[in-house]
Order: C-alpha cells, then sequence, then structure tokens
C-alpha cells in the first residue's frame, strides 16, 4: 500500500448510457496503451449492497440507474489515492460485490487510470480528478437492443429485463446519464469501427503522458 510513482498518472473517465460499450472500448485502449500500465476502476465494482434494507424498503430504492447506487465516496477516494502513486484495493466494504464475496485486489498506479461507468460525470467532485472525459454516443435503439440481448444472454427472462428498463432505466438515464455528455471533452460514436476514435484518444494520452 505504500507504493509511489514519480510522476502523477493521467486519468481518463469514460461514460455513456447503459450498454454504449463503454467496456469494450476501456479494454480496447488498455489494449492500445498497455504500454503506460493502464489501471482501470469500473463503477460497476462500487454498486451499493441493498441487502440490509428491509425487503419492502429495498425494492423501492434498489437501483443501478441513480447515483444513489454508487458508494461514491470509496471511488473518488480510491481514484484520489491512484493520482497520487498510492496502491489502494477493491472492492469495497458496502459494495455488492465485497458481499458476494469477489476476492479483494490490490491495485497499484502506473501513468494511467481509467475510469469507467455511465453515473461517473454526474459527480463534479469525481469530474474535477478526471483529465480527459470522454462520452460513448450510441442510437437508443441500438443501445435498447444490445441491452436485451445481453440480460436475456445472461439468463434473465425478456419479461423482465424489460420490467426492469421501463422501472431504472428510462426515468434516471435522461436525468443523471444523458445530460451529462455536456462535461465530455469528447463525444464518441460506438456503433462500428472505433480504432480512429481509440487512435486519436491514445496519441493524445501518449502525449500528456510525455509531457508530463
Amino acid at each position: 500500500m505504500n507504493k509511489r510513482i514519480d510522476v502523477k498518472p493521467i486519468v481518463i473517465g469514460i461514460s455513456g448510457g447503459s450498454a454504449a460499450g463503454k467496456t469494450t472500448f476501456t479494454d480496447i485502449l488498455s489494449d492500445r496503451l498497455a504500454d503506460f500500465g493502464p489501471v482501470v476502476l469500473n463503477q460497476d465494482s462500487y454498486f451499493r449492497d441493498w441487502s440490509a434494507l428491509p425487503e419492502d424498503e429495498r425494492e423501492i430504492k434498489r437501483t443501478a440507474n441513480h447515483p444513489r447506487a454508487v458508494l461514491w465516496k470509496h471511488l473518488i477516494a480510491h481514484v484520489k489515492c491512484l493520482r497520487e502513486g498510492q496502491a489502494t484495493e477493491i472492492p469495497p466494504p458496502g459494495t455488492r460485490a465485497f458481499r458476494r464475496g469477489d476476492s479483494p485486489q490490490k491495485i497499484a498506479p502506473d501513468r494511467l487510470i481509467i475510469v469507467e461507468g455511465h453515473l461517473i460525470f454526474s459527480q463534479e467532485a469525481l469530474r474535477s480528478l478526471l483529465d480527459i472525459k470522454l462520452f460513448l454516443d450510441v442510437d437508443t435503439h441500438e443501445r435498447v437492443l444490445r441491452r436485451m440481448l445481453r440480460n436475456t444472454g445472461g439468463g434473465m427472462s425478456l419479461k423482465d429485463a424489460v420490467a426492469w428498463y421501463r422501472r431504472d432505466v428510462v426515468p434516471n438515464y435522461r436525468v443523471y446519464t444523458e445530460p451529462t455528455r455536456a462535461y465530455a471533452d469528447l463525444i464518441v460514436p460506438f456503433e462500428g469501427d472505433v480504432q480512429v476514435a481509440v487512435d486519436v484518444v491514445a496519441n493524445g494520452v501518449e502525449r500528456m503522458i510525455h509531457h508530463r
């Protein structure tokens, strides 16, 4: 936990709607910038554990698309820690990942940190820590189709997938995710080949790292 680096790393935030391809884009960009030892913090690792609430209250408050779904205190603290060259550990207590017993993972910073998630631009304290902010822009119909395929492929019935989308995604996306595209430094269309966009971002990151 005492590792430090000599140069403050570049921090990239990657956001966009549900099923916009954030994880895929993050993976491609990480591969492209592998020489800089990218560390990825996924917002999903900080999703709140709702199990401590009474069942009736839990069903009312449970969400994955409202900011209350995320333990921001931990996520912001971890980004600050990594920016200062300190290692940290995930998942933090109080998250659903911690409750289900995900193996503790120590993360040590190098020269590049990527924070990924559909709500990350909703928090000013987190935005202020990001050197580059990317928003993946995908047609709503395409995102819905991708999400339905993903959820039903994971064992959820189509009926349940549609019900959850109507209850949680539809009302929250237009309030807590879509407007945050205004904070992005770059809007990236992601419905086909994104190699050009990856190259543009990667080249810019390389220049920023070398200048530091």
